[in-house]
């Protein structure tokens, strides 16, 4: 970077190879003795990183020289020949002597050559300019193509570097975009992620401000919407609204502009309840160039309309160069033509120039060839223009558009599912704990002691949900990145951990007691709290939960008994086993003591295993968004059982399943004793590990190939013993040596409650090249299996029949993955994997991978993990499945508590055998509707105009309102998940509620509801795959 000697960064350079940037212009007219001071800031970074190879790790000592620095006059007149020459050499080398302008184009340069005389040079360049002047000025015809050019720099906001090089990287590349703006006026740029425009803010605020005046102008274009340029595939649907509330929010505040576009030319995929996120979060297009990279199939289309779940279609155009690097070549430009798929709709294209990835956007030369074949007969008229505008004309004049339904699946890639294991988990554990934090946050805002002084933490929450979404850019989350990028991530993920538990505490704190000093942190066994991996992480396991914070501690216990509080998060009604860390062992509520379950790991615990035995209480009927306070009055479900049958098989049974597992640790026979119905083939297994050997052809971390499946070994060295006899739970420890250097232990838990048989997982991952699945045959027959993804679910065959379908081989899921058949069915639950597959019987988790590039460590060390099995006799879709998941990932959570500390005022429910909906649920849905989930509770945003921007108003920053205007506002996010409709159901409340609306993702009102005040609902209806977001209005 060149700095003035006032510290103002003036422009970026780039050393290596073909993409350097090396010139600086000192001044336009130089004067006698004129003196010019200037540093440079060097550093030994390249434009991908600092590694041997295009994606290998960085090399730590590498050295740099600065082997040249000179002062040079450039001859405008020579340069512009070179440039006419390049361009003339371009057009003949691509339009060939089969057409008029080909051959001319050879004519042309062939007279340049011979009339230029180096003797005599500027004499005979201006002849010779004269011959390319005439070559350019003819011009094309009626209906020639158009494209429009944008310059572009595509800076990955991690990847081969860490977080803190892309905030140099931002302003290298945008202060030297700055000084083309000044040199060519017709110049645009486009930049989108609002996340490092605020980096720029923070750390470059000059060259910030001159961006902002660029914007005014028209010629540095805002784009994008959302926070980073996310991934599609593993992030949750909420999380995806988040990206659209902080990337809009950020563009209106700081510089007026609302983006129409969705600007993510680079994801690995796009899911299927995109199209409906994107309009309900002002934006209108959609741009991409990605599934270019297809490596199977060549996707039909460059402009169509694309149709998420729900039916909403939003306007998609594929850069038809196939590339949002390009360098401003007449090969380019010609291919933008020959490529595009549907020119009969519509004769025009965007064309995205400039280095990218690493950064740094176009260079002269690019501008300059772009200028001569702007307008020249025989190409496609070529313009710089704002893709805004383009889309706009599209959605004019574009006739009959194609469509695609449904997920835009890149075939590629498919590795990034898995690869870098634990990032992903911290990631679900962070969206779900975000989540908690939102709605306790506003239960104790507006349902807890009116004198306790509870403020809803806003800026806080905005400030870790920016942490969670900025981890969610497309080279991180997916685990392509190097090692240094998930140093910083942990480190961020801890950060959020902690700050929400903190939250979540001070929330709890409030409706519990609503005092101060209440409670006391607990630590787990022998966490520290600079290990991350012994951070209250992952208080997703269902039994080992690790504890947060006891109540009343040092209460004389003669007149303060312990009571249980125990939280449901969840918008129905649950039951559940829980262990209750804190609560004496003698107390009466306790029905069980679990034994303890030694840890692999080397501090000799984990989020899933604890050396200590743990007290287990039955919790029946918990109301909906509701905390509970647990009734002593003894209840006796039919116990579960753990025992040895006398075919020597290992069996787990409750009055809904038994399952049998072999010596090795495999389930061979899964029967519902609801149906009698035996799920597992015969000869068959489920829960069968397999070693999969796992080379890319190149992009280690990114892709599994199809080969891979071709190529593996069953885990089979196991042993199996009983953990947990019952009568709340029954558990066994499975021990399954998977190779020479890797283990896993496993714990499988039954309790009386539930059919849902969990697994907890530990695992000591040291392999080479090698992938971990987990596998389960069941006796099912059906052509298609069912994932969920983000709002609702989608359907992929389990057959081979053509390309299409083969391409699939690896897929992305959530919560659950489905194989069901008319009346029964089995789905796979996980609380962190996103890798599955399904090939006609036999459905796959992927577990773990190993590669080595760019992250030579990637996934080596210690893991944990959950998934479950939960046999249903139903049909898919089945409202119960959405549920058995969601509730598998936002287990209920049971807190110790003196009674001497609960609030009179307190908005506890004791809990009873009867019905699970409460007057004092925060928000609880009819009994009639389970197809809908309530996903979102949160105290809304302060109002900020989210039009779009007439010309006066681009680049006037926006400001919201103060918070104080949405204290008595509430944001309700409901989503149907079954495909099917839901008319006249009812949302109960128990807030003093004034008004009622509709509203978009970004908080927008759209339409009024009527608030019942007799019943306390508002009734609603929403049709298949929607997501509804609601206003409420408090008193």
């Amino acid at each position: 970077m060149i700095w003035t000697k006032k510290g103002e960064p003036v422009q970026g350079l780039t050393g290596g190879g073909s993409s350097r940037r090396i010139e600086y212009l000192l001044t336009k007219k130089a004067g006698k003795r004129e003196k010019f001071d200037f540093f440079v800031e060097i550093g030994c970074n390249g434009l991908f990183g600092n590694g041997d190879g295009i994606i290998e790790a960085p090399v730590e000592d590498r050295r740099f020289r600065l082997s040249l620095a000179e002062v040079g006059v450039k001859r405008k007149q020579a340069w512009d020949l070179y440039y006419d020459m390049m361009i003339l050499s371009s057009i003949a080398d691509e339009l060939g002597t089969e057409t008029p302008r080909g051959v001319q184009a050879v004519s042309v340069a062939n007279e340049v050559v011979n009339k230029f005389d180096a003797d005599n040079a500027e004499t005979s360049i201006e002849k010779c300019l004269e011959l390319t002047k005439a070559y350019f000025s003819s011009k094309p015809g009626e209906g020639t193509h158009k494209i429009t050019a944008i310059g572009n720099c595509h800076i990955d906001t991690a990847w081969l570097w860490p977080y803190d090089e892309t905030k140099r990287k931002v302003a290298r590349s945008f202060s030297s975009q700055l000084a083309h703006m000044e040199k060519f006026p017709e110049f645009r740029f486009a930049a989108s992620q609002a996340q490092q425009f605020e980096w720029l803010e923070q750390n470059y605020k000059g060259l910030f401000d001159r961006v902002i005046g660029r914007v005014k102008t028209g010629q540095f274009i805002p784009i994008g919407a959302t926070w980073v340029e996310m991934d599609c595939n593993v992030p949750s649907g909420e999380a995806m609204v988040r990206q659209f509330l902080l990337g809009q929010r950020y563009f209106a505040e700081k510089m007026g502009v609302v983006s129409k576009v969705f600007w993510l030319p680079d994801t690995f995929g796009y899911a299927a309840q995109l199209p409906q996120i994107v309009k309900q979060s002002r934006a209108e297009y959609f741009f991409t160039q990605k599934l270019s990279w297809n490596n199977i199939n060549k996707f039909p289309h460059t402009t169509f309309n694309w149709v998420g779940l729900d039916g909403t279609s939003v306007l998609t155009h594929m850069a038809p160069a196939d590339t949002y690097t390009g360098q401003a070549t007449v090969n380019e430009l010609v291919r933008s033509v020959r490529q595009h798929k549907d020119l009969s709709s519509h004769n025009s294209n965007l064309y995205l120039y400039g280095d990218g990835d690493g950064g740094g956007g176009p260079q002269t030369d690019m501008i300059e060839r772009l200028r001569r074949v702007a307008n020249t007969d025989g190409m496609p008229i070529t313009k710089h223009g704002d893709p805004t505008d383009f889309y706009d004309e599209v959605a004019k004049t574009a006739k009959s558009l194609p469509n695609w339904h449904g997920e835009l699946y890149f075939e590629l890639h498919r590795g990034t599912y898995t690869s870098q294991a634990k990032n992903k988990k911290f990631n679900r554990l962070c969206e779900f704990l975000l989540r908690s934090v939102e709605l306790l946050s506003t239960i104790a805002m507006h349902c807890g002691s009116q004198n306790s002084g509870f403020m809803y933490p806003r800026e806080e929450l905005t400030r870790l949900w920016k942490l969670v979404c900025l981890n969610q850019f497309h080279d991180v989350l997916p685990g392509s990145s190097i090692n240094l990028v998930y140093r910083d991530s942990d480190k961020m993920y801890a950060d959020v951990v902690r700050s929400a538990n903190k939250l979540r505490k001070e929330a709890l704190r409030c409706i519990v007691s609503g005092e101060a000093d209440q409670f006391e942190d607990l630590e787990h066994e022998s966490a520290q709290d600079d290990d991350l991996d012994a951070l209250d992480l992952c208080d997703s396991a269902m039994l080992i939960d690790l504890p947060e914070f006891h109540v009343g501690k040092n209460m004389p216990k003669a007149t303060n008994e312990q009571n249980v509080v125990v939280i449901n998060e969840c918008a129905w009604s649950r039951s559940g086993a829980l262990a209750v860390h804190g609560l004496e062992q003698d107390h009466p509520m306790v029905r069980q003591i679990g034994n303890p379950r030694m840890s692999i790991f080397k501090q000799g615990w984990s989020d899933v295993a604890s050396s200590k035995p743990y007290p287990i209480v039955l919790a029946a009927n918990l109301p909906a968004l509701s905390t509970t306070t647990l009734s002593t009055t003894p209840l006796d479900p039919i116990p579960a059982s753990a025992y040895v049958s006398s075919n020597g098989l290992y069996v787990l049974e409750n009055i809904y399943v038994v399952a049998s597992f072999d010596s090795r640790g495999r389930l061979v026979s899964l029967i519902d004793q609801r149906t009698s119905r035996e799920l597992v083939p015969s000869g068959g297994a489920a829960n069968t590990f397999l070693m999969f050997e796992d080379v890319p052809l190149f992009w280690d971390a990114w892709d599994v190939e199809i080969y891979h499946l071709e190529k593996c070994k069953a885990c089979v060295d196991g042993t199996v013993s009983i953990v947990d006899s019952g009568p709340l739970v029954s558990s066994l420890c499975i021990d399954v040596k998977l190779s020479n250097t890797s283990t896993l232990r496993q714990w499988v838990t039954l309790t009386s409650v539930s059919p849902t048989l969990e697994f907890h997982n530990e695992v000591h991952w040291n392999e080479t090249f090698k992938m971990l699945k987990v596998e389960f045959n069941w006796d099912i027959k059906s052509d298609i299996a069912s994932y969920e993804t983000q709002f609702g679910y989608i359907q992929r065959p389990t057959v081979r029949n053509n390309s299409w379908d083969m391409a699939k081989f690896e897929v992305c899921g959530h919560k659950y993955a489905d194989l069901s058949e008319f009346g029964a069915g089995v789905s796979v639950l996980t609380d962190s994997k996103y890798g599955f597959s399904c090939l006609h019987n036999a459905m796959t988790i992927s577990l773990l991978r190993s590669p080595k590039s760019p992250d030579p460590e990637c996934d080596i060390g210690y893991h944990t993990f959950r998934y479950a099995i939960y046999p249903h006799n139903s049909s898919f879709p089945d409202p119960s499945i959405v549920r058995e998941a969601f509730s598998f990932n936002v287990p209920l959570k049971a807190i110790p508590v003196y009674s001497s500390s609960i609030s009179p005022s307190s908005p506890l429910v004791t809990a009873s055998k009867e019905s699970g909906i409460s007057s004092k649920s925060l928000f609880s849905l009819s009994n009639s509707v389970n197809n809908v989930v309530l996903e979102t509770v949160k105290c809304a945003e302060p109002l900020l105009d989210m039009s779009y921007s007439s010309p006066q108003q681009v680049g006037v920053p926006r400001k919201p309102s103060p918070p104080s205007s949405c204290a008595k506002m509430v944001v309700v996010r409901l989503y149907e998940s079954c495909g099917g409709r839901a008319n006249s159901f009812k949302l109960f409340s128990s807030l003093d509620i004034k008004s009622v609306h509709r509203c978009n993702m970004l908080e927008e009102i759209l339409s009024d509801c009527v608030w019942d005040r007799n019943t306390n609902s508002v009734e609603l209806s929403i049709k298949p795959f929607e997501v509804l977001s609601l206003l409420f209005v408090l008193n």
